[in-house]
C-alpha cells in the first residue's frame, strides 16, 4: 500500500509514511462457490477457464493458472485478466502486467485499476495514476481513495485529499483515517481529527496504529 508523508516540517502530525510500493491488491480472485450461469457459449468458456486457473493457483500450479487466466483474459473475462497481472507481476513483467491490468481496468474491476495506478505512480506518471485511483475510488476501493488522497495532497489539492481520505476512513482504512486526522488537526478542527485518529488507532496496525496513539498523545498535551 503507498504511503506519502508531509515534508513541509510544520507541528503536527505528519500524513502517513512511505511504505514499499507495492500493490496492495497481490491476492488471487478467487473463483465464486457457485459460479453464475452464463449467457453464452464463450462466456462460458471465460469462466470455466477462470475457475481451471483458480483451481491450478491453489495447486501452486502458476504457470498452468497463468495460461487459463490468459485464456479467461482473451475472452472479455475482467477478474481473469487482473490475476493474470498478478502473476506477470510477480514474474517482474511489469509491462504486460501493466497492459491487463487495463484490460482488468476497462471492464471495470476496482482492484485492476489501484494496481494500475501503483504501477504509473512507480514510474511518474501522477496523471495517469490519479485517473486509474480516481477509477478505483469511484467503484469503492478503500485503497484507491487512500492513494488519490495521496496525490491530491501531494499537487495542494487539499480539500481533496480531505474528502478522498475520508472516503477510504469510510471505507475501513486506517490509514485513510489517520491522514483525514492530519488534514483535520491542520485545520484546526481539533475534536474531528482526535476521533479520526482514534478509528486509525482501532482500525490499524503496526506503524499506523503507533504514530496515531503519538498523535491522540499530542492532542492531548495541547489541549
Amino acid at each position: 500500500m503507498r504511503r506519502s508523508r508531509s515534508d513541509d516540517g510544520e507541528a503536527g502530525a505528519e500524513l502517513a509514511p512511505a511504505l514499499e510500493p507495492e500493490p496492495v491488491a497481490t491476492e488471487l480472485i478467487e473463483p465464486p462457490a457457485e459460479p453464475v450461469a452464463p449467457d453464452d457459449a464463450e462466456l462460458a468458456d471465460a469462466d470455466a477457464a477462470f475457475n481451471l486457473g483458480g483451481i491450478l493457483a491453489e495447486r501452486g500450479d502458476f504457470e498452468g493458472a497463468q495460461a487459463l487466466y490468459r485464456r479467461a483474459d482473451e475472452l472479455g473475462h475482467a477478474a481473469g485478466a487482473f490475476n493474470l497481472g498478478v502473476l506477470l507481476e510477480h514474474e517482474d513483467d511489469f509491462a504486460a502486467a501493466e497492459a491487463a491490468y487495463r484490460r482488468s481496468d476497462e471492464r471495470g474491476n476496482a482492484l485492476a485499476a489501484f494496481n494500475l495506478g501503483v504501477l504509473l505512480h512507480d514510474r511518474g506518471d501522477l496523471a495517469g495514476a490519479e485517473a486509474a485511483y480516481r477509477r478505483a475510488d469511484e467503484r469503492g476501493d478503500a485503497d484507491g481513495a487512500y492513494s488519490l488522497g495521496n496525490v491530491l495532497a501531494e499537487k495542494g489539492d487539499l480539500a481533496g485529499a480531505e474528502y478522498a481520505f475520508h472516503r477510504a476512513d469510510a471505507r475501513g482504512d486506517a490509514a485513510g483515517a489517520f491522514n483525514l486526522g492530519v488534514l483535520l488537526e491542520e485545520r484546526g478542527d481539533l475534536a474531528s481529527a482526535e476521533a479520526a485518529y482514534r478509528r486509525a488507532h482501532e482500525g490499524g496496525h503496526g506503524e499506523v496504529a503507533a504514530m496515531a496513539r503519538a498523535a491522540l498523545v499530542e492532542l492531548g498535551y495541547r489541549g
